[in-house]
């Protein structure tokens, strides 16, 4: 369990690399799920864990997969006069390269002995308004593997 969230807080400190625009655990922070907060800034990611497999048993040691959530919350503004095409293409832009820029995470999990496995992407969801007005949520499912010693 320690070793799983000092993972979860190594993410949230190596994304703050790869975001220094970005104020690491107030703009990149950990989260119990992705979930959408009053007076969110124009750019949030958040980081949680969604659950877990133990695909294999050899000995004393099992091996777990877990899948590690970011989710990219975007805000953003169309204007009233004709220029929505643009906002929006320029929008769509911005989280392809929000979405590209966190799938280069690779971070310094395997050199601290944090994981046996680097953090590999599963899968990704569409582009989703929140219940907020103006604001876009894209969230990346990462497998993160580490082996645990049975007691």
């Amino acid at each position: 369990m320690a070793q799983k969230l000092a993972i979860m807080k190594q993410i949230v400190i190596d994304l703050g690399t790869l975001f220094p625009q970005l104020t690491t655990w107030q703009e990149i922070y950990l989260a119990p799920k992705i979930m959408e907060v009053e007076s969110m800034a124009p750019l949030e990611l958040q980081v949680c864990e969604s659950g877990a497999i133990y695909p294999e048993h050899d000995g004393s040691c099992r091996a777990e997969d877990f899948i590690v959530q970011i989710g990219i919350f975007r805000s953003y503004r169309l204007d009233s006069g004709k220029r929505h095409s643009k906002a929006l293409a320029d929008l769509a832009t911005s989280i392809f390269h929000l979405k590209e820029t966190v799938m280069r995470l690779d971070g310094s999990f395997l050199t601290e002995e944090l994981l046996v496995r680097p953090l590999i992407i599963q899968t990704e969801t569409e582009v989703m308004e929140t219940k907020n007005e103006g604001q876009l949520l894209k969230i990346l499912n990462f497998t993160a593997g580490l082996n645990v010693e049975m007691i």
